[in-house]
């Protein structure tokens, strides 16, 4: 039984909680404090999640911490497992949960998604010891992506400390460290908004963590309809919700590209492995890498608690039954300005056109015409009927004539000096000069295009026409006429030959 156990201070690392017992103990072997917490002397000291946390959470209990206050208020397992999906967040639960459990400390992922070093703000340090007596390891500093302090704004310092060093097994407070210290210079102190941003979002994060993980579990619907509407709203996404996919790219990474530490941005610049980004877009169904959706939901609404408060308002519109997208957010309120705007340029052009409106202003047609075209169109000027009377063609007079031409641009063509040329619809049109108006009013012409067809020359006999001129051609030379000669000078293929040996006499 244990004879006292420290009271945790806000937002206070259990690793630092237990680091304090072992001091306040005496214990001169950490062996001893390991198996006064843990009945187990070679526990190994961890940042993160000790093995058997349950076993330290039963002999807690008398002093008000249980598992889940423990768990919950005083490791990073909420940050870590918010955006899981149920089934990922059970198999986690259950491996902290396992008191039997042997290898190594909880981790979520492969990635080594968590600071090097234990992290502390010196800033921090002298309020705590002004307000506890003492510094601590603060648990928001330790959480992967935040490189500053959301309480005052400076750099968070490197301890000697490695969070994965598996071969000390030592709990050190942060009071007995000799390189910690709360000086600071002033110009350390700078504004960085996505840097704080980040910060303030993880520790929004551990303050609404049942909230958030619900909305990943039961309202995911709404986080896929509010990132889409939030994208469109942007112009990164078309009506139907389709990504645009480089522009996306190009924005997001010229928002964060001088983030610190670099390896926020890890990805972000090869093609091949940024499809993260893609897939939060399209909303699969996956569990989620904590910072990279803090940082989409930054990129989107400025900050993870706005992000939040969206989905939620997006809910009336997941109960309708849609067969399109839904509007955006902020769609009404655009709908109504847009609409005010084309109803103030037409006032402005009472007796002019459409394209008068148009040219008054562009953006209210754009956006009219994308979101708005029914109302558009009723409210905008009609089209008027042209003035004055309306000449019609006599298109059968016009087909006589063009037809008595047809005759005449066949034998043209026939008659043609050197080469043949082949008789098709676009030669004889062309001769007769008269191509654009046979192709625009073909069926208005039935007896011309019917006299086009039947002088249409085919392939055989246009290469028996150039085998004859071919003929021609050797006899005006006095040449004698070879028949591969003529066939070769009138163009036909090696391999048709054979066809035309029966214009041949040997």
């Amino acid at each position: 039984m244990l004879p006292f156990f420290p009271k945790p201070y806000p937002d206070e690392l259990l690793y630092s909680i237990i680091a304090r017992y072992h001091v306040w103990s005496g214990n001169d072997e950490m062996a001893d404090t390991m198996e006064q917490l843990f009945d187990n002397r070679r526990e190994r000291a961890t940042a993160l999640i000790p093995k058997h946390l349950l076993r330290l959470a039963e002999k807690s209990t008398r002093f008000g911490l249980d598992f889940n206050t423990l768990l919950y208020q005083h490791t990073v397992f909420p940050y870590f497992t918010c955006f899981m999906l149920r089934r990922s967040f059970d198999e986690a639960l259950a491996s902290v949960n396992d008191v039997a459990r042997e290898g190594k400390s909880f981790s979520i992922y492969k990635h080594h998604l968590f600071p090097r070093y234990l992290r502390y703000c010196p800033l921090c340090i002298r309020d705590d010891r002004c307000e506890y007596g003492e510094g601590y390891w603060h648990r928001v500093h330790q959480s992967y992506g935040t490189s500053r302090c959301g309480k005052h704004g400076c750099y968070l310092k490197d301890s000697s400390i490695e969070i994965l060093d598996h071969r000390n097994n030592r709990y050190a407070a942060l009071e007995l460290l000799n390189n910690v210290n709360d000086d600071l210079e002033t110009e350390e102190i700078s504004e960085c908004r996505n840097e704080l941003q980040i910060t303030y979002d993880i520790d929004y994060i551990y303050s609404n963590y049942e909230l958030i993980r619900k909305l990943i579990w039961n309202k995911y619907d709404m986080i896929r309809e509010t990132t889409t509407a939030l994208l469109f709203d942007r112009g990164l996404s078309t009506k139907k919700g389709y990504v645009k996919i480089d522009r996306l790219n190009q924005e997001f990474y010229s928002k964060y590209y001088n983030m610190q530490p670099e390896e926020l941005l890890v990805d972000l610049d090869n093609d091949k492995k940024s499809t993260w980004l893609i897939t939060l877009c399209r909303g699969s169904r996956k569990s989620v890498i904590p910072i990279r959706f803090i940082l989409f939901a930054d990129f989107l609404a400025g900050r993870f608690e706005e992000f939040i408060k969206l989905i939620l308002a997006q809910e009336q519109f997941l109960d309708r039954e849609k067969t399109v997208f839904q509007p955006p957010i902020r769609f009404e309120e655009k709908l109504l300005q847009y609409r005010e705007r084309w109803l103030v340029a037409w006032e402005m052009n009472p007796n002019g056109h459409r394209i008068d409106l148009v040219k008054a202003d562009r953006p209210a047609y754009t956006w009219l015409n994308r979101h708005d075209n029914d109302w558009m169109l009723e409210n905008s000027p009609q089209k008027t009927k042209p003035q004055g009377a309306t000449i019609y063609k006599e298109w059968a007079s016009i087909d006589i004539e063009l037809q008595c031409l047809v005759d005449d641009a066949v034998i043209q063509i026939k008659n043609t000096e050197g080469k043949p040329e082949r008789i098709t619809k676009a030669s004889i049109c062309r001769y007769m000069r008269q191509k654009c108006i046979i192709d625009r009013n073909s069926k208005s012409l039935p007896m011309t295009m019917n006299k086009i067809n039947v002088n249409i020359e085919s392939t055989q006999g246009y290469r028996l026409r150039k085998i004859e001129w071919a003929k021609n051609e050797f006899d005006k030379e006095g040449k004698p006429a070879i028949p591969w000669m003529i066939l070769k000078k009138a163009g036909i293929r090696d391999k048709d030959w054979y066809k035309f040996r029966d214009q041949f006499t040997f």
